[in-house]
């Protein structure tokens, strides 16, 4: 009885993982559309364009009021509510699980935020809201310590799948990063919940593609780059995340964050005034390199910004995801290196270094180089050839990121 109860919980989670990334993607698009004004004739506009439609002083009101939530919002969780338990934290305590008004609250906040522009990421909040369902019916059901940190590492990863049509990355995602374990019954477990979450989600959104990318041809000039490339990412995204742990220097229940917060964010939609693609989590960046639509110089500048961005709204206490920040800081170097190659070496595609290079990144900062490779190829729908460039790239990045002692 208890395996079926376990099973009846896993399949739960994935089509309540399906459900929280329709509702939650939806709540983002429609705050992106209300705060920047467009898309309402129906015609289908990205945030990108939405954002460079509007004008500068609309992006700096729209900031201002995301600081102000962001301040706000964090710092009353923090004096009123439950302590936060992350899906980490509840992965090493699963049977104290996730505090479910306080989850809702915080997820809540995240993906208005995100939707306003605040520069991070917004697949953290539908892993969280689904990991934190999950809690509350796997409490119901009686199960097990071992039983309940399965379910909720693969409630996480319905979460991940649902909002960016990802079955395969996800079920990677939840052995790779969340359990690390490869056993026949996790497998079984994360396949399950993570292709009912996408067969659900798709029923709301649609079999949506992510990106795509203008010309993704692979050559054996890509594969050297991609291997040279590879240690050098690999470098940087450890630094990246040395940075970004160093924040927030003010706890979030001072309340002195509040007005830190509104600076912060006033700031970044001032920057928002030349560099309109660091607002939100930096699928717009990413779609400027993966479709050649930019240039080196400027992509290198948006490296450097959106950086500076992500940190800055860190240090004012707002929560998020870095794994598209990652992915756009990775696409960014890897165009503008891309375009040195070029003029020393036998010509590759730049859209698809900026491909492998958001992988790679991405694979290192968050410590997931299998996940990282097949999310991408997921996202962009990448030809298979891409593989080989992508593990060029990600071998010699993981080797770096070890000796660096980053574990």
């Amino acid at each position: 009885m208890g395996r079926r109860k376990l099973w009846f919980a896993l399949a739960a989670a994935g089509v309540i993982g399906g459900l929280v990334g329709i509702v939650l993607t939806e709540l983002m698009h429609f705050i992106q559309h209300t705060a920047y004004g467009y898309g309402a004739d129906g015609a289908y506009i990205s945030f990108r364009e939405g954002v460079t439609r509007a004008s500068e002083g609309r992006r700096l009101g729209v900031l201002i009021l995301c600081g102000m939530l962001a301040g706000g919002g964090w710092w009353l969780l923090k004096a009123l509510g439950k302590p936060l338990i992350g899906i980490k934290a509840a992965l090493k305590q699963p049977l104290q699980g996730l505090p479910f008004l306080t989850t809702v609250f915080h997820v809540l906040l995240q993906i208005i935020t995100v939707g306003l522009g605040s520069p991070l990421g917004r697949e953290v909040a539908p892993r969280e809201m689904t990991a934190a369902f999950a809690f509350a019916g796997g409490r119901r059901l009686g199960l097990d310590e071992d039983e309940m940190r399965l379910l909720i590492a693969c409630a996480s990863g319905a979460g991940l799948a649902a909002v960016y049509n990802v079955p395969l990355a996800s079920t990677l995602f939840i052995l790779e990063a969340m359990l690390g374990v490869w056993t026949q019954q996790a497998v079984a477990a994360a396949l399950l919940t993570s292709v009912i979450a996408t067969a659900v989600a798709r029923i709301g959104l649609g079999d949506v593609q992510q990106y795509h990318p203008a010309n993704l041809a692979v050559n054996t000039s890509l594969l050297w780059f991609s291997a040279v490339i590879g240690p050098i990412l690999g470098a940087t995204a450890v630094f990246f995340q040395r940075t970004a742990q160093k924040f927030p220097f003010i706890k979030r229940d001072n309340i002195k964050i509040i007005p830190l917060a509104v600076c912060m964010f006033a700031l970044i939609g001032v920057i928002a005034v030349w560099f309109p693609e660091i607002l939100g989590n930096g699928k717009a960046g990413n779609q400027l390199t993966f479709s050649g639509l930019t240039d080196w110089q400027y992509s290198l500048e948006l490296t450097a910004v959106k950086w500076l961005v992500v940190l800055m709204a860190l240090a004012a206490g707002a929560y998020g995801g870095l794994i598209t920040p990652s992915m756009m800081l990775g696409s960014t170097i890897a165009f503008a290196a891309a375009a040195a190659w070029n003029s020393l070496f036998p010509e590759m595609p730049s859209e698809s270094a900026a491909v492998v290079g958001a992988a790679v990144f991405l694979g290192v900062s968050l410590k997931m180089p299998l996940t990282a490779i097949v999310f991408i190829l997921e996202l962009t729908y990448a030809p298979v050839a891409l593989l080989m460039p992508l593990c060029a790239g990600m071998a010699g990045a993981v080797w770096v990121a070890k000796k660096m002692g980053f574990k």
